[in-house]
């Protein structure tokens, strides 16, 4: 499964720019009910794609609520611009082209739970996948079983289910198990006393 096949596309992402204050990157998280503002260099919305000369929108930071905490505990107030509370450590990236269980080592190395995915020619911001991605798309994957779902999370083939059981042939020298009722042990009854073998064919 690739990423460009679950992430969530960068339309959708709840994104920020620099410039915003503290206060409406919160007001975004509560509005949206998420736990990560990303924060690029434009409007997402003013640019429906990436055109070859590279303009489109680029993420430059990423702000969570863990870096929310912090600046409360740092007293910053809610008026200053956003910048000043992104995380500092370098911004964690993927291509839309890496499959899920690269990226779910990406955030197991990096110990993070969001990935900000980037177009291979230009990075510019494209998608997000998180850590509930990850796990949303192995359990697509568990239900999908014994099937495999293709690149984009689609079982290649139809899947017919037969309602009519048929029993598998057995063996030319299969021996019909005998049937073993009422046998008793010097200690006393056991579960096997009232089991009808027969039943099991």
């Amino acid at each position: 499964m690739r990423v460009s096949g679950f992430m969530v596309p960068a339309k959708n992402v709840v994104t920020a720019t620099p410039n915003d204050t503290v206060g409406e990157v919160m007001d975004k998280m509560q509005q949206h009910k998420v736990g990560a503002v990303v924060i690029v260099n434009m409007d997402v919305n003013k640019c429906n794609e990436c055109n070859d000369e590279g303009e489109g929108p680029v993420a430059v930071g990423i702000i969570t609520n863990t870096d929310l905490l912090r600046a409360y505990r740092a007293s910053i107030s809610i008026d200053e611009p956003c910048k000043k509370v992104m995380g500092t450590r370098r911004l964690v990236s993927c291509f839309p082209s890496h499959d899920r269980d690269a990226v779910a080592a990406i955030i197991e190395e990096n110990r993070t739970h969001h990935v900000i995915v980037v177009d291979e020619k230009q990075s510019n911001f494209v998608g997000l996948v998180s850590s509930y991605d990850i796990a949303a798309e192995c359990a697509k994957d568990e239900r999908a079983w014994p099937y495999f779902r293709d690149e984009r999370g689609n079982i290649p083939f139809p899947v017919k289910i037969h309602k009519e059981v048929v029993p598998l042939p057995l063996p030319h020298d299969f021996q019909k198990p005998t049937t073993i009722l009422n046998h008793k042990h010097d200690k006393g009854t056991t579960f096997m006393d009232d089991l009808d073998l027969e039943a099991f064919q």
